[in-house]
């Protein structure tokens, strides 16, 4: 089968079609794309209520979304875009900062084990170095 060629023209026109077409906005949404546009009034209205009280709005009002659902696109937008939401988002539970201490308890012991490492390796080096120098002393009070 021979492969389609394309003129000049044709890939320009399409190019030029392209850029109107992202210039416009969106006209059909998703629920994720939804919550998306919707953000910063979302997460506004997660100060004061729970995740089943701004689905429930979201339903009365039309989108058919689940308590589950907005919780884990709020979730994914927020790890997604993490500088931007920290200041708007809610403080972790005490169960997270747990965990995150641990983690920098683990990462603290592994780096220790990781000095300790390093100086018995430059313990031994000295060491080997010492020989060395021994050696070479005797070696030259035997010469004289």
């Amino acid at each position: 089968m021979a492969e389609a060629v394309y003129s000049r023209k044709q890939v320009e026109r399409w190019q030029k079609n392209l850029e109107e077409i992202a210039l416009e906005p969106r006209t059909t949404f998703t629920k994720k794309q939804v919550v998306e546009e919707l953000i910063d009034t979302i997460e506004k209205a997660l100060l004061t209520r729970s995740y089943d009280e701004v689905a429930t709005g979201l339903k009365d009002w039309g989108l058919e979304i689940t308590a589950g659902s907005l919780k884990q696109y709020v979730t994914r937008y927020r790890r997604a875009h993490l500088a931007k939401t920290s200041g708007n988002s809610r403080k972790r539970s005490g169960t997270a900062k747990k965990k995150k201490r641990a983690t920098d308890t683990t990462s603290k012991a592994g780096s220790t084990a990781a000095t300790v490492e390093r100086e018995k390796e430059g313990q031994s080096a000295a060491k080997k170095d010492t020989r060395k120098q021994s050696s070479r002393f005797i070696e030259m009070d035997e010469d004289l």
